[in-house]
């Protein structure tokens, strides 16, 4: 019986090459490092030989056969990991003479040598007949990598697809012929999204769509059973290329479960805390876009593939971390994919057999798959259908800034969730950036603003003044102060409370900031200052963080320069505790860590209470934890860095509740709550 929380061991074996030996060592490492499935690599990376034809593929097949029996011993299941599909880039290859596929052409009208349009019908028609052979062999899962997209093909500038075919059909829908160069052009217009732009994002969407359907239906055509996975890659980007998230996984689901195989950031070592935003940016929003039953394991890799690149602990972290996408398990890369095998020197195997049990515990308590709590982070998956472009000249320009939020308030201790029903929200706080306001008539935002205290960036201010709805938030205009340029240095807290042991209290916005908002509110306003900005001459040039009528929160920043940027000047102190303050005044109903920067919270309902999952991604430990907003009664405490659960020893201090102990650096605590919840 497999465990509660999966290993899916990724394995290269280049066949004919040392594969008896290394099938001999993945015999030996599946039960040293207690893994449940083996998922063995096809046609991968430096082994790779372009779309390889189905003579090449009978190779990966007997091996797939070999491995299987070799597994059935262990009671351990085998996957496969076809390593392409469209291809992910031409990597100095072409196609082979016989292979009469229609290239993938970019926005510049270039064709690849190598990668191919998703919609040729010739390839579409390989693609599957590759899918059904390796499921008549009756694995656990086949894996549809990343490359299933139509960004990044390199050397494509963006991605595709402008061949002869798609501008054909563009031309259609636009009902007259159209040039590429008008085509693209209209597709990234500035302001109000052009026509163009939903021709480009409906194609699009539907390309993708008929190329899984090809896949998942071959599959299902052979077994009943077999599961169809994919890979997918930061959701900003797939929204530029109009991905229907929950319509595409269950297209190559095929009438079962869809699987996904999420990003996880940190192919190379990184700081914890730099992790943990991408992971909350790319891999916690990929969760929220997919549906609720869909079976996800991560992805952990570790490129290039050694010591070097990532420590044994820093794997541990990822491990651990996962826990928060409340996944079934995780997919493991750890070693080279040229056919050196495994390299049991590095030591990797221990690490994942001692930590298994926590993940397990974790796992089979169901603790994780609970209602999420904390502030509603908004997002839309078709928000690339309603962004205004600036500048109209880049591809990029389509990708949403939606998840700011979602990295700053975790690495400030308050526990958030990704939403896109704003229309179901009522009682809650809730926080919006980029354009994401765009998505939803006056109605659903007039409730939202009705019903719900809000956070808004400067962006987000921007936008509701443009739709004309700023006096929901109490606003009239929005202008900016750009950074760097002399009109702020510092904000000073202007409210009279001390902050951080200080009156006064002054946080820096130079260097490595943002543009600063400047909002003129309504002259009927309630505007409850709490910093105002100052230039280097000690003047005061703006009002700063606020809040207005009770019921919005304005953070005066934005024009972030991507959608995982994450400005290192806005993390301190200062701003932690006026965020803190204000989500008391709005009587915020969850947990929130104080002081302790990057001890990141995520909290869950659960049958009869309230779970707490924290992860620690500061390098120093933490000696005691405090929360405000924690339930009443006593808690469980269940450390990554310790054996079993145990009764948490705790400190009360008014609205304040310390639990006692260490949590390490890149470990994690359990706490739970009985009975009911604030």
């Amino acid at each position: 019986m497999k465990d509660p929380y999966a290993y899916i061991f990724r394995f290269c074996c280049d066949p004919g090459f040392n594969d008896e030996a290394e099938i001999e060592a993945l015999d030996r490492y599946a039960e040293a490092a207690r893994i449940d499935d083996v998922a063995v690599f096809a046609n991968v990376e430096e082994l790779n030989t372009g779309h390889m034809t189905y003579e090449e593929q009978e190779a990966y097949l007997s091996l797939i056969r070999r491995v299987q029996e070799k597994m059935a011993a262990h009671g351990v299941t085998v996957s496969v990991n076809q390593w392409h599909s469209v291809m992910h880039a031409d990597l100095g290859k072409q196609l082979l003479p016989e292979q009469d596929f229609r290239p993938m052409v970019d926005p510049e009208g270039t064709p690849a040598s190598l990668c191919v349009c998703p919609l040729c019908d010739e390839w579409q028609k390989y693609i599957a007949g590759l899918y059904a052979r390796y499921a008549a062999l009756e694995p656990s899962i086949v894996w549809v990598e990343d490359d299933f997209r139509l960004h990044n093909h390199e050397p494509l500038a963006w991605g595709g697809c402008f061949c002869g075919e798609h501008m054909r059909l563009y031309s259609e829908r636009a009902g007259k012929p159209l040039t590429r160069e008008e085509f693209v052009e209209g597709v990234l217009k500035p302001g109000v999204p052009h026509p163009y732009r939903r021709i480009w994002l409906d194609v699009a969407r539907e390309t993708m769509l008929s190329a899984a359907r090809a896949i998942g239906s071959a599959v299902r055509a052979v077994s009943p059973d077999v599961q169809v996975g994919l890979m997918s890659s930061a959701p900003h980007v797939h929204a530029a290329e109009g991905r229907d998230w929950h319509a595409l996984v269950n297209a190559l689901a095929a009438g079962l479960a869809p699987v996904d195989r999420i990003h996880l950031p940190g192919y190379q070592e990184s700081s914890p805390a730099q992790y943990l935003h991408g992971f909350n940016m790319v891999s916690m929003l990929t969760r929220a876009m997919l549906p609720e039953d869909t079976k996800v394991y991560p992805e952990l890799e570790n490129y290039p593939f050694s010591l070097f690149s990532k420590s044994r602990r820093f794997t541990r972290f990822q491990l651990l971390s996962s826990l928060a996408l409340a996944p079934d398990g995780i997919t493991i890369d750890l070693y080279d994919l040229n056919g050196n095998g495994i390299v049991w020197e590095d030591g990797y195997q221990d690490m994942l057999r001692d930590t298994k049990d926590y993940l397990n515990a974790l796992t089979a308590s169901g603790v994780l798959r609970g209602k999420r709590r904390g502030v509603q982070v908004l997002y839309c998956p078709d928000s690339a259908y309603t962004i205004h472009t600036r500048e109209g000249e880049s591809m990029e320009e389509l990708y949403p800034q939606e998840s700011f939020f979602a990295a700053l308030l975790p690495a400030m201790g308050v526990p958030y969730a990704y939403c896109c029903n704003p229309e179901s929200l009522s009682g809650e706080v809730v926080a919006a950036s980029g354009q994401v306001l765009r998505n939803w008539d006056r109605d659903v935002l007039a409730h939202l603003f009705a019903e719900n205290f809000v956070i808004l960036t400067g962006d987000a201010a921007e936008v509701l003044c443009e739709r004309g709805l700023g006096y929901l938030a109490g606003i009239e205009l929005v202008r900016w102060m750009k950074q760097n340029e002399g009109g702020y240095t510092y904000e000073q807290v202007t409210n009279g409370r001390v902050y951080t042991g200080r009156s006064a209290a002054r946080a820096s916005c130079v260097i490595s900031c943002t543009d600063a908002a400047v909002v003129t509110y309504a002259p009927d306003a309630d505007v409850r200052e709490y910093t105002a900005f100052y230039d280097s001459f000690r003047r005061r040039t703006a009002p700063g963080h606020a809040v207005v009528n009770g019921r919005v929160m304005i953070y005066p920043f934005g024009h972030f320069e991507s959608p995982t940027a994450l400005p290192p000047m806005l993390f301190n102190r200062v701003r932690q505790e006026i965020l803190h303050d204000v989500l008391r005044a709005a009587n915020f109903r969850a947990p929130v860590v104080c002081g302790a920067p990057y001890l990141e919270p995520y909290c869950f309902e659960t049958q009869n209470g309230l779970a707490l999952f924290l992860v620690n991604g500061a390098t120093d430990d933490v000696q005691g934890v405090t929360l405000f907003g924690a339930p009443d009664g006593e808690a469980q405490a269940f450390c990554s860095a310790e054996a079993e659960p145990h009764p948490a020893q705790t400190e009360t201090d008014g609205e304040f509740v310390t639990i006692r102990g260490t949590v390490p650096s890149m470990e994690a605590l359990l706490l739970t709550w009985k009975g009911e919840t604030r």
